[in-house]
């Protein structure tokens, strides 16, 4: 970006991870082919009953990834992909829509946990190479997904 509250001129939003040198914020909207994700999408991604299944990787035909993006729908992928520029990289981070977005995919996260109150977390244990749901998760080594399955101590979301 070369003007606005984000760009490199302003110094008010430094780039910390470049992936080409260059310092400012870049972005390129709807140059990724795909058109966003419609209601209609999100709808029928929330309406997956399973969240996982073998063989547990991003073959596998779950919610997990239809809302991720590497099967179907494709949801969260999707949105790097559309507003491209950083957020089409590792350095996604250094966009302040990374955080919108990443917030959304909680809500949706949110949402499914509501729909479908008898569909977990899976795989549940003794899966290699997968966290199984009382197994702890890298970096962190004293988090589950068992823990982190019931926001609402932490936050909630509207409607």
């Amino acid at each position: 970006m070369t003007d606005g509250p984000f760009a490199a001129a302003t110094g008010n939003w430094p780039i910390t991870v470049g992936v080409d040198g260059r310092t400012y914020l870049r972005r390129a909207l709807g140059a990724g082919g795909r058109a966003l994700p419609t209601r209609a999408e999100v709808e029928s991604v929330l309406a997956l009953s399973t969240y996982d299944m073998p063989p547990w990787n991003s073959a596998s035909d779950g919610f997990r990834n239809h809302l991720e993006g590497w099967r179907g729908v494709n949801l969260h992928n999707r949105v790097h992909v559309w507003v491209g520029g950083h957020m089409a990289t590792g350095a996604s981070p250094n966009d302040p829509v990374f955080w919108l977005h990443h917030a959304y995919v909680d809500k949706l996260w949110a949402e499914w946990q509501r729909r479908h109150p008898g569909s977990g977390y899976l795989p549940a244990a003794g899966t290699p190479d997968v966290v199984a749901l009382h197994e702890t998760m890298r970096p962190w080594h004293d988090m589950s997904p068992a823990d982190l399955l019931d926001h609402t101590p932490h936050y909630t979301f509207d409607g």
